[in-house]
């Protein structure tokens, strides 16, 4: 993996641990969500004027942009009810840690890559480090905890959450490829907030005004970050594998982990340290591999 790509990743793994973090902390998850990607489709709507007249999109390219629409709406579907069911420190590492774990054998499988070994332990190194994150101890009945743990309802939610991320992103690393980056981010983000809208503006109606009110920053400031980071991805698709850009992409479980620790006081600091520190050496793998 390049050093630009790692960069690139390292930074948008930064910021979306931060709007996640902010997605969190807000009242109704899915109206929360709602107003950000409305926010976000009229921030990045003149960058969509200006890329759209050079851009040429094909039959192949239009399925793409629907199917990752969709996806994406499951996607925040998903995040939105893991947020309102359990914390940041569970739900977050369970929905990213489990693209890891789905997406190298789909892209072997569906998109033909090859992972070399570096990249592998790599990965391999990241998974553990997920579990790790887990722990409430490193007492022998702690190890059980993770594994009991994924009976929860937000645990079964975060899961969902990392089937549809390993989805698109399998999807969005042959969709970049056929049309811009720009443009197909800015019709996916479109796509996927007219489909959550019919839902949210006859379930959820009188809950929008009070959210607005509330946290009108946040939801401002992660409809800036919500497309800019997914966009940096993107790009990073277009110039490495998917696995390690995916496996990478996880580090924000550190940064996730700080979020909690220090400004939300949760416990088991150390266990996270560890689990922080292997999914740095797993990044540092695939940094090397080639």
């Amino acid at each position: 993996m390049s050093g630009l790509a790692l960069g690139i990743v390292l930074v948008a793994a930064f910021l979306h641990a931060g709007w996640n973090y902010l997605s969190k902390k807000s009242k109704r998850k899915i109206v929360f969500i709602w107003w950000f990607l409305l926010i976000a489709s009229i921030l990045y709507f003149p960058m969509f004027l200006y890329f759209w007249p050079r851009t040429n999109i094909s039959n192949t390219g239009w399925i793409y942009i629907a199917v990752t629409g969709v996806l994406h709406a499951l996607y925040f579907w998903f995040m939105g009810g893991a947020y309102e069911r359990g914390d940041l420190s569970l739900v977050y590492p369970l929905s990213r840690g489990s693209g890891p774990l789905f997406v190298p054998f789909l892209a072997v499988f569906l998109i033909h890559e090859k992972l070399f070994l570096l990249g592998t332990i790599g990965i391999a190194l990241i998974i553990f480090g997920i579990y790790v994150l887990h722990l409430q101890s490193f007492s022998r009945q702690s190890f059980f905890v993770p594994f009991k743990a994924l009976g929860s309802s937000a645990s079964r939610w975060a899961l969902y959450t990392g089937g549809t991320i390993a989805a698109y992103s399998l999807v969005d690393k042959v969709g970049v490829s056929l049309v811009y980056p720009p443009v197909y981010i800015y019709l996916m983000l479109f796509i996927t907030f007219i489909l959550l809208s019919p839902y949210v503006l006859t379930k959820e109606r009188a809950k929008l005004k009070e959210e607005w009110h509330i946290n009108k920053g946040a939801i401002l400031a992660v409809g800036f970050l919500v497309v800019f980071t997914y966009m940096m991805v993107l790009f990073a698709f277009r110039i490495s594998k998917v696995s390690y850009v995916v496996a990478v992409r996880e580090v924000s479980i550190v940064f996730s982990a700080f979020y909690g620790i220090a400004w939300l006081g949760e416990k088991h600091g150390r266990q996270k340290l560890v689990g922080a520190t292997l999914i740095a050496l797993g990044v540092i793998f695939i940094a090397l591999s080639r």
